[in-house]
């Protein structure tokens, strides 16, 4: 049975009113970064250089954009008529194969949700394996077409910026983007693109545009055209280069909404050092121009490379994830700004080397504002000396190896255990204990022995001295399934929602449940956890039978604009014993697939 562990170690049993422990930020204050930005690579906190907008069309006649007037976006059907209960089937490898193109391993399924209209039209708009679908949120099926008034077919996130794209926004990787902005009404699509297969890098953002009086919150859009503003800028002048002149290699993008621009980060590889990651780089989109369908102006960007990399294996901070706004109550005008948290990984004690000896445990985080950076400041520390962790899969022989969490029939997969998961919810409450607030979620270890791993959840009170309002952890010390892969937000009464992979081991599969298999679960503002929802149930055991090693690196939840309570999650499952990667060859083999789902705190979770 999955239970929650209180940060004391006490042990409990989920449905039990748990109040988790309350922790006092001990140190937070902002360690300035010994910059030398004159260097290559730059080290510290050093503004970058623009990245440059190549490309851009605003589907409005104001536009200013070469892409001028013309449509842009994706062509959509009326929804198949159905009805769904709590969840329904996301995108997946079949539906995928079915429109005749080889699915890729690895989902990375995440979305948003948007809002009903007065007719109850409204989608759910889902990012999975470079491809999207936008799902009718009263029937559950696709609207997306290839054609005008077609069946519905997942659809290349690409496609989204063709023509005049297509030579910026081809071969994107599997890390894209989609969400709902509920501060501009938009729904967003982003990734990174390397076009050609060449060390040249693209980064690509759209945003659901209004047509005539259908508005932007509405995918359906018009005429079965559904109309996008799109923006192509080029990264490589941004990118910095490692001291023998490579460009690093921009990887795993996270996104944030805020009020005054999209935020982006991405991590920042060193390809002559086994892909080593050696720091990050977070840029700020012009929003309005962007969600007006204008031509931009560039954006502006920081790199963090702390200057120990010269000399050990990597940084030890990296994958910020920027903050991700959701909720009716607008950002306070006193906000300290934009925010941005990101793991600080152990080290061997007096050296800033990743740790090599066991036991290899941390206990901070790494807090930025967007002030921050703009003043070249380094991190603020949130520390918690008595409540360290050891991070998920860590191997002190290999500490970037954080692939151990087994499937049930043959296989490892990685618990990314090296970093905050996607996506760092943010939310301004006005009930109850007032203020700023962040929720994040991250894969640790619960046992040393068999590197079992779990998820460990924060609720911190934001604001320039940021401190813990409350932590905790889910692990299965009955069957000792691995519990990974978490993603969070909150709802208006500042409820956390989590969803989470379980996967069990190679002795023992799962006789109820898919597995691995996403479940959910829920805990209130005083940390009375809720009970774990399994989402597929009764199904007979599934898994990989070899090693793919990347079972997904995104899940996502967030909250519904209908109501701000009920969470709307997409997690991914194998449907079906997976025989072999998806290649030309074997992609019949292929089994993996998402699913949606909704919960509402006291409505079952």
């Amino acid at each position: 049975m999955l239970i929650q562990r209180a940060i004391d170690g006490v042990k409990l049993q989920f449905g039990r009113c748990v109040p988790l422990l309350l922790l006092l930020l001990l140190a937070n204050l902002p360690a300035f970064a010994q910059n030398n930005c004159t260097v290559s690579p730059p080290t510290g906190t050093c503004a970058a250089p623009s990245p440059v907008q190549t490309w851009c069309a605003g589907n409005n006649l104001n536009s200013t954009c070469p892409g001028g007037t013309s449509w842009i976006g994706f062509s959509t059907s009326t929804p198949a008529a159905g009805s769904w209960t709590n969840q329904f089937e996301g995108l997946d490898a079949a539906s995928i194969r079915s429109s005749g193109v080889s699915p890729r391993p690895q989902p990375d399924p995440n979305g948003g949700v948007g809002p009903t209209n007065s007719s109850g039209v409204g989608q759910y708009l889902e990012f999975s394996a470079n491809y999207v679908q936008a799902f009718d949120r009263q029937t559950g099926h696709g609207i997306l077409s290839t054609r005008a008034g077609g069946a519905a077919t997942p659809q290349p996130i690409a496609e989204a910026f063709v023509p005049g794209g297509k030579n910026y926004c081809g071969n994107g990787s599997v890390d894209g983007i989609a969400t709902y902005d509920r501060i501009d009404n938009v729904f967003v699509l982003a990734n990174i693109f390397n076009p050609g297969g060449a060390t040249t890098y693209y980064y690509c953002i759209g945003v659901s545009a209004p047509s005539g009086s259908v508005p932007a919150s509405n995918l359906e859009g018009s005429s079965n055209q559904s109309h996008w503003n799109v923006y192509a800028y080029y990264l490589n002048p941004a990118i910095p280069h490692d001291a023998a002149g490579n460009l690093y290699f921009p990887d795993y993008q996270r996104f944030g909404t805020w009020s005054d621009g999209y935020y982006v980060a991405w991590d920042l590889e060193d390809i002559s050092q086994n892909y080593d990651i050696v720091g990050f780089e977070v840029c700020k989109l012009d929003k309005a121009d962007i969600v007006a369908g204008l031509s931009s102006n560039p954006p502006v960007c920081y790199t963090y490379i702390p200057s120990y990399i010269a000399t050990t294996a990597g940084s030890l901070i990296h994958t910020l994830l920027p903050a991700d706004f959701e909720g009716d109550n607008p950002i306070p005008s006193n906000t300290a700004g934009e925010y941005f948290l990101a793991q600080v990984n152990p080290s061997n004690p007096g050296s800033d080397a990743q740790c090599t000896t066991a036991p290899c445990t941390t206990d901070q985080l790494a807090f930025w504002t967007w002030s921050g950076f703009t003043a070249g400041a380094g991190p603020t520390y949130i520390n918690f000396p008595s409540s360290p962790y050891t991070p998920g899969c860590y191997n002190p022989k290999h500490p970037y190896d954080t692939i151990c969490v087994p499937e049930p029939y043959g296989g490892l997969i990685d618990g990314l255990g090296d970093r905050l998961n996607y996506r760092l919810a943010y939310r301004y409450l006005t009930a109850g204990s007032s203020g700023e607030y962040l929720a994040v979620a991250q894969t640790v270890q619960e046992d040393a022995t068999t590197q079992r791993t779990g998820v460990r959840y924060y609720a911190i009170a934001a604001g320039s001295s940021p401190s813990i309002a409350h932590l905790g952890e889910i692990q299965d010390v009955t069957y000792h399934l691995f519990a990974s892969m978490p993603s969070v937000a909150m709802d208006s009464s500042g409820d956390i929602g989590i969803t989470f992979t379980v996967t069990g081991n190679t002795s023992r599969g799962s006789a109820m449940n898919y597995d691995p298999s996403p479940f959910f679960i829920t805990v209130a503002p005083n940390g009375k956890v809720g009970p774990p929802v399994p989402i597929l149930i009764n199904s007979g055991a599934s898994g990989q039978d070899q090693t793919d090693d990347y079972w997904g690196e995104y899940v996502s939840v967030s909250s519904d604009p209908n109501d701000d309570r009920t969470f709307w999650a997409v997690d991914e499952y194998m449907n079906g014993n997976q025989t072999g990667n998806c290649t030309s060859k074997v992609g019949s083999g292929c089994t993996w697939a998402t699913r949606v789902f909704t919960c509402k705190k006291g409505s079952g979770c």
